[in-house]
């Protein structure tokens, strides 16, 4: 008679029954009473464990928005212009920006969006530069600004801050408001 080694589904048929047989898996513990008991759990943080900093969380460079960060006066005094009505702002937050908000200004003037990042400003203004091809660099009292004619956007970063102006100026060169706003903005910093 001639042997055969058994199949996988035979294999793992014996497998089974020999767990089985074993009591398989984690064994319940022995209550007081005679009953078993489930294994214990560990147990849900506390309160004081999940309030507690996050140190990987971003930490703020300002506690302004960005209705804040650049205003109807701000804009009223680049513009030249009078009756600048309130932004409107939204909050926008990215994982790596959980403060983010974005506040849009329109009138005769044109119109401007503000995104401000308080926190993470050097890696967004990193990456916002090496992605805009005829960028030009605007000097002043920040850690870098640069304007983009051809997207109609400007940046400045201070610190863990960075602003983004999307602009649509009327009767200014944009390259001028870009200056202007950058100023404006870190003069709150």
């Amino acid at each position: 008679m001639q042997h055969r080694a058994p199949s996988g589904a035979a294999t793992l048929l014996v497998v089974s029954l020999a767990v089985a047989a074993c009591g398989g898996g984690a064994s319940p513990t022995q209550a007081p009473d005679g009953g078993s008991t489930p294994p214990p759990t560990t147990p849900a943080p506390t309160a004081a464990a999940t309030d507690a900093p996050d140190p990987a969380d971003p930490t703020p460079g300002t506690a302004l928005n960005a209705c804040e960060i650049i205003t109807p006066a701000d804009i009223e005094a680049i513009m030249k212009t009078e009756g600048v009505e309130d932004g409107e702002l939204k909050a926008n937050p990215t994982s790596l920006s959980p403060g983010r908000t974005e506040c849009t200004y329109g009138g005769d003037w044109g119109r401007v969006i503000v995104q401000l990042t308080p926190e993470d400003g050097a890696n967004l203004y990193d990456a916002a530069r090496g992605s805009y091809g005829d960028a030009s660099d605007i000097t002043g009292p920040w850690d870098g600004a640069f304007n983009s004619n051809q997207n109609k956007r400007a940046f400045v970063w201070k610190g863990a801050v960075t602003a983004m102006f999307t602009m649509f100026p009327v009767g200014m060169a944009q390259y001028d408001f870009a200056d202007a706003l950058a100023n404006a903005a870190v003069a709150k910093l």
